[in-house]
């Protein structure tokens, strides 16, 4: 009888040095092999020890459960919500310190050309529920002059003026816990980037060859991407537009009425042609008080380097063909013919 209990007990010691033996290489001595791949693992909010040493099982991840709560429990570790890059054949010890420090998950956001600061505004707020439309409206209005130390750029907003035109669209992307000066920032700066990737030097005065500023020539921009699509005829159009602020033309850019009304219109109505606002380049000879979209690189090179022509006028068909004519007759003969 004694000899058997002897027996059992050194079955028993053998068992637990092995196990204690298993335990101490996975915990501390296990490395993942030269070709292991990075496996995504993430983890809910809320989610217990239980729950997550599981799913570390069914992905291969670790080999026992019970080595992993142990581990974890007597290292006192904190699990954090949130994803995860792992590799099979790591140690417990490499795991658990990765599982304690979360990496903020990531969106995409893409942002179309000629899109307004409210339209972005309303793509940022949907993809990050952090940002309130407030918050994004505060940042990018008037108040937003006070980014001003992001960038020189914006060193010439005028007065009552806000971040409309310096928002570049791009595709970016985000940690979702960004707030919205974050967004707006990074926004400004990759318009920044952009245009000296293109060899556009701003002036220290900020004022260009022929006259205009940069917040002027932003504000051209922005008409141009929205009147047009093709990067040749936005270069067409942007000249039609020098040469009427040159002989003291209105621009007569359907596109401003349109960012007044929130229409979105190839052309628009007698009445709204006659609205009273500073914005209406119907009413108002010259640009108007600021960008009316967020142009992208297409329409910002067109403007800088606009094509010359005897062009005075221009339609877009509803197939986003541009009809030019030389003279009011041809316009209204256009009109006719390609606006029916």
């Amino acid at each position: 009888m004694l000899r058997l209990i002897g027996i059992i007990l050194g079955i028993l010691l053998i068992v637990g040095v092995v196990v204690s033996g298993s335990y101490l290489f996975d915990a501390y001595f296990a490395k993942p092999d030269d070709q292991a791949q990075p496996i995504a693992f993430s983890i809910a909010e809320g989610s217990s020890t239980e729950a997550i040493a599981s799913g570390l099982e069914d992905r291969g991840l670790i080999t026992s459960k019970l080595f992993f709560k142990t581990y974890v429990r007597f290292s006192k570790a904190t699990l954090q919500a949130g994803e995860f890059q792992l590799t099979q054949g790591m140690s417990l010890r490499t795991l658990v310190s990765a599982l304690s420090f979360a990496r903020a998950r990531e969106v995409q956001i893409t942002i179309p050309e000629g899109y307004t600061a409210s339209e972005i505004g309303k793509t940022v707020t949907e993809v990050l529920p952090g940002i309130s439309t407030e918050q994004w409206e505060e940042v990018v209005g008037t108040s937003g002059k006070g980014m001003s130390s992001v960038s020189d750029i914006l060193a010439g907003i005028p007065s009552g003026q806000g971040l409309e035109g310096y928002l570049f669209p791009d595709t970016y992307r985000f940690r979702e816990d960004a707030d919205a000066e974050t967004v707006a920032q990074t926004m400004v700066l990759t318009l920044k980037r952009r245009l000296a990737e293109n060899d556009i030097t701003i002036p220290r005065n900020l004022i260009f060859e022929g006259g205009l500023t940069f917040h002027e020539m932003l504000t051209l921009a922005s008409i141009v991407e929205r009147e047009v699509r093709g990067p040749e005829d936005m270069k067409i159009v942007a000249g039609i537009f020098y040469t009427r602020l040159k002989i003291g033309m209105a621009l007569q850019a359907d596109s401003t009425v349109n960012y007044v009304t929130g229409g979105n219109t190839p052309s628009i109505s007698l009445d709204d042609s006659y609205i009273d606002s500073p914005y209406n380049t119907y009413r108002n000879l010259g640009l108007p008080p600021g960008p009316i979209s967020n142009p992208g690189m297409n329409a910002i090179l067109a403007t800088l380097h606009p094509v010359d022509s005897d062009y005075l006028y221009f339609l877009t068909t509803p197939e986003g063909k541009v009809i030019y004519s030389k003279t009011f007759d041809e316009h209204v003969a256009n009109k006719y013919q390609y606006l029916k």
